[in-house]
């Protein structure tokens, strides 16, 4: 501790016999091979600096430094990365300057820095080794993602111990990325370490939640010291001093360490007694800030200079900055330095730094406004002049005046971009709000405004959409308008503001005109489209445009392949219109060329192909997407993909790889926050129900905090409260599903079931009558549109509801050359039940047995079960079920056993997948059981 007298040095840490002992435990922990995460809590002095201290000596091997740390030291086991950083308050608004600071020093060399950030952990590079340039605006959850994976591959190599001090200083971005560690560290050789004041007001308290609450966290709140303890602090310095000493000082601090220290300090530099009655009293007030002022007026003028300039500069202030920012030459910068670390304000050595957070919090102090203004300014122009970056330039100017300097303005913007470049939109928000208040001139303020609330969109749709419509009302400029009119309609239909989303872009839409503004005025057409589908006037023009500009050439790369997917979706609703399926593939075709796909092409031109069952092209889409989500990092992407999987594998009646998929993504867009979570939920209600996980499907749609007036979701539900036995829930569900698909133009029955669900809720319900009417409109509109899937399932339930064996006889023969192969089985079953009823048991136990195998292959265990019940009814023994071999594989072995089949070794699964290595090595030991093999050689032939 820098403020510790001579005669106090290397002592030992008093009274920390517990903390030592858990800090050892969490490196020892890690040393083999468990991650474990030490969270030292407290105010300012109280000792969590010596603490993290501590846990670096036992991580580095080292034994007898500091008494009890010394002892932890020989117990714990040494790491073989020990890697440290520090918050402060000008870094605070540094995206992932915390990161940096760990991982940097590592990254310099080009051989090392290759293999720690090969695979996944490429996606950490923007945020580690930054490239001039590289301002792409990158999903936020691939750098958290990257950063685990440069964890991971320098775990790879020995036990590390990250260890962060003022880590309530820490920059969001960097809090957020050691929360995503700390819930997947425990099945890597790593230990956490941070060192927090709170509260910590800065980052939203998920985040501290989930490090402090981990399962690997052990919570360390050293206390204040005791009577003893002080008595002992005294008599190191004051050897002679009488018992009231140590009794005024406890009282006076509190038993804080650091300020017991210092009121030594000061008694001997100021020559006070303070056995002498009130003596401590008077010291004991501002101790701190008197020690301070006290040591910067003995050291002179340059002194003082150099130690705001280091305050003004942060942690690690180079000698050159500290020269720009006081005014003074290189020579009297060193000298000065060289005073202030006698003194104990700086610590020894370069680059400067304050001793401790007290320390520099005091000199920040002692600066007025306008010093603070120019010191600041002074650090922005020389990190400029060299070529430092925009956020380090930036992070000076958030604190400097406002003065309506447009090159602030600019420097704030370019900052955004860098931060939204490494996916930390909370920092990008930062600056430019900052630019917004400097303020920028009045013709470029629409343009800040937009930036500004398209980065908090990211964060909150509800700021976002505010902003963007101050954004939007202040331009004048058609383009301008049009570009922020795109990013609010987005915004707002996140929101469901869908009515608002279509007035912007009409307004928008009528201001634009001429050639110049073409390819704008597409994109928002298809924007217009995809919203307001409840509007057929709206879709006939939209059709007539897309007809219009494929005459005369090529669609425009912007919004051309949405108007192809949404036309599509229009001409799939008319039965005469045989271009949807043509219309669809040439709008995926489109969009699967680009980087990134646009999920407002996607999710169109799918529902066009899943409805008529050409699930080849969906699946491939799918598969495209995870390919490129996996190289990007993209978890936004991924969990699309994963949902479009999903869909296609439960048509297929591939139950367990579907609810693997489901379950995956629906984990992942809960942890990240993504609003695509109300499909993700839909689709794994739906496949545990399948599943027969009924009470799971239940609890997970009670908690989730979703929108229920989805038609994905109110079908849902639907079919979740037919399997509870709620059905006159169900009913409501249903209806409410159909009229909302009626809204948007959408009447092909084979997007939702919603009439089949509606006539089986109203048939469990006694109303025989409104039954039948429902499943006749489902079988009329399956003969319609010629749709063999929706036609046979609507067969299917037109049969149970008027209980005659020729719809499911018919809808038997429908299905068999689909891909539909649950729907087969529950066909099958259905028409075995009824031909057993009918005393046709010969032919009953004939179809009850080839359903209950193809529902054994789907998956479907609740409908295996009840042909195992028909089965016996008819006088029939079903075969058992299997506890070995690839049928007893759960849906998360059965995903990482497919990919180990492909050749993927344990990393590359795990990547692939957004999870742990560890996770992978689980499954695959429990896949290697089941199916009674040793490798992964032999796992591809069985799983066929």
């Amino acid at each position: 501790m820098t403020l510790t007298p001579p005669a106090a040095r290397g002592t030992a840490i008093l009274e920390r016999d517990h903390e030592l002992a858990a800090l050892a435990a969490v490196v020892r922990a890690a040393g083999e091979g468990r991650g474990a995460l030490a969270w030292i809590e407290g105010p300012p002095g109280i000792g969590k600096t010596r603490l993290v201290d501590a846990a670096r000596t036992v991580a580095l091997g080292k034994t007898g430094q500091a008494g009890q740390a010394g002892q932890a030291g020989q117990a714990g086991q040494a790491c073989h990365a020990v890697l440290a950083a520090r918050g402060g308050r000008l870094e605070r608004d540094f995206a992932f300057g915390v990161v940096r600071g760990l991982f940097e020093p590592l990254l310099t060399d080009p051989a090392r820095r290759d293999g720690l950030l090969a695979g996944a952990a490429r996606l950490a590079a923007p945020v580690v080794t930054p490239a001039p340039g590289d301002d792409a605006t990158r999903d936020a959850a691939s750098t958290l993602h990257g950063i685990y994976w440069l964890v991971a591959n320098l775990a790879e190599r020995g036990p590390v111990l990250l260890a962060v001090d003022d880590a309530h200083l820490a920059d969001a971005a960097s809090l957020r990325a050691l929360a995503y560690l700390a819930r997947r560290v425990g099945e890597l050789p790593v230990a956490l370490v941070l060192a927090v004041q709170t509260p910590v007001d800065h980052v939203e308290p998920a985040v501290l939640d989930a490090l402090r609450e981990a399962e690997v966290t052990t919570v360390l709140r050293p206390g204040p010291l005791s009577r003893d303890a002080v008595a002992t602090l005294v008599a190191g310095a004051l050897p002679h001093a009488a018992p009231a000493v140590a009794d005024a000082c406890h009282e006076a601090t509190g038993g804080n360490p650091l300020l017991v220290r210092a009121l030594l300090v000061a008694g001997a530099e100021t020559g006070t007694d303070l056995a002498e009655p009130g003596a401590v009293a008077r010291l004991a007030p501002g101790v701190v800030a008197t020690f301070v002022d006290r040591r910067l007026r003995e050291a002179g003028e340059d002194a003082v200079a150099v130690a705001g300039a280091v305050a003004v500069l942060g942690a690690a202030a180079e000698l050159r900055h500290v020269a720009a920012v006081s005014g003074l030459d290189a020579d009297a910068v060193a000298r000065a330095a060289d005073t202030l670390a006698a003194a104990r304000l700086l610590r020894p050595g370069r680059p400067l730094a304050f001793g401790h957070s007290l320390i520099e919090q005091a000199v920040a102090d002692r600066l007025d406004p306008a010093t603070r203004h120019r010191a600041h300014r002074r650090a922005a122009a020389a990190l400029d002049a060299e070529g430092a970056g925009a956020e380090r330039v930036a992070a000076h100017l958030l604190r400097t005046e406002a003065l309506g300097d447009p090159t602030v303005v600019a420097w704030l913007r370019a900052a955004g971009r860098v931060a939204l470049g490494k996916g930390a939109p909370e920092t990008a928000r930062t600056y430019l709000r900052r630019a917004v208040a400097e303020p920028p001139p009045p013709a470029e303020r629409p343009a800040v405004l937009h930036e500004l609330g398209a980065a908090t969109a990211h964060v909150s749709f509800g700021e976002g959409v505010a902003l963007l419509e101050e954004a939007f009302a202040t331009a004048v400029d058609p383009h301008r308008r049009g570009l922020i009119a795109l990013e609010l309609a987005r915004a707002l239909s996140v929101t469901l503001a869908f009515g608002r989303a279509l007035e912007v872009l009409d307004e928008a839409a009528a201001a634009l005109t001429g050639e110049d503004h073409g390819e704008l005025a597409t994109e928002i057409a298809a924007a217009t489209v995809g919203l307001a589908r409840r509007d057929p006037a709206r879709r006939a023009a939209a059709a007539e445009l897309t007809r219009t500009l494929r005459r005369d050439g090529p669609l425009p790369a912007r919004g051309g392949p949405a108007l192809l997917a949404f036309t599509a979706l229009d001409a799939l609703q008319t039965a005469r219109d045989s271009t949807a399926v043509d219309l669809a593939r040439e709008a995926l075709d489109a969009t699967l060329r680009e980087p990134a796909p646009d999920p407002g092409v996607v999710l169109p031109a799918t529902m066009v192909l899943v409805a008529i069952d050409h699930l080849d092209p969906v699946r491939a889409c799918a598969e495209a997407m995870l390919a490129g989500a996996r190289r990007r990092g993209s978890t936004y992407d991924f969990v699309a993909a994963s949902v479009l999987r999903t869909q296609t594998r439960y048509l297929q009646g591939r139950l367990v790889e579907a609810e693997a998929d489901a379950r995956l993504a629906d984990a992942l867009a809960v942890e990240h926050g993504l609003h695509t979570r109300r499909y993700t939920l839909a689709w794994l209600v739906v496949v545990l129900v399948e599943r027969g996980a009924v009470d799971e499907a239940a609890d997970t749609l009670a908690a989730a905090d979703a929108p229920t007036g989805l038609a994905y979701l109110l079908a849902a539900r639907g079919r979740l409260r037919l399997a509870q036995g709620r059905a006159a829930e169900a009913r409501d569900d249903f209806a409410g599903c159909g009229e909302r698909l009626r809204l948007r133009g959408i009447e092909h029955p084979g997007l939702l079931p919603w009439r089949t669900g509606l006539a089986t809720a109203l048939h469990r319900l006694g109303d025989a009558e409104g039954a039948v009417r429902a499943a006749d409109e489902a079988v009329a509109a399956g003969r319609r549109f010629a749709a063999p899937r929706p036609l046979g399932d609507a067969l299917r339930v037109r049969g149970l509801v008027g209980g005659t064996l020729a719809p499911l006889r018919e809808a038997v023969t429908l299905l068999e050359p689909t891909p539909a192969r649950l729907e087969l089985a529950r066909a099958r079953v259905d028409l075995g039940a009824a031909l057993r009823r009918d005393n046709q048991r010969v032919a009953a136990r004939g179809e009850l047995a080839a359903g209950q195998d193809l529902a054994r292959r789907c998956g479907a265990d609740p409908l295996v079960e009840r042909a195992g019940q028909e089965l016996r009814a008819a006088g029939a023994r079903p075969r058992r079920v299997a506890v070995t071999g690839a049928e007893s594989l759960t849906a998360a072995e059965r995903r990482v056993a497919d990919l180990a089949a492909d050749g993927l070794s344990n990393r590359e699964v795990a990547q692939a997948l957004f999870v742990t290595t560890k996770t992978v090595e689980t499954h695959l030991g429990h896949v290697y059981r089941k199916l009674g093999v040793t490798g992964r050689d032999e796992i591809a032939a069985l799983l066929e």
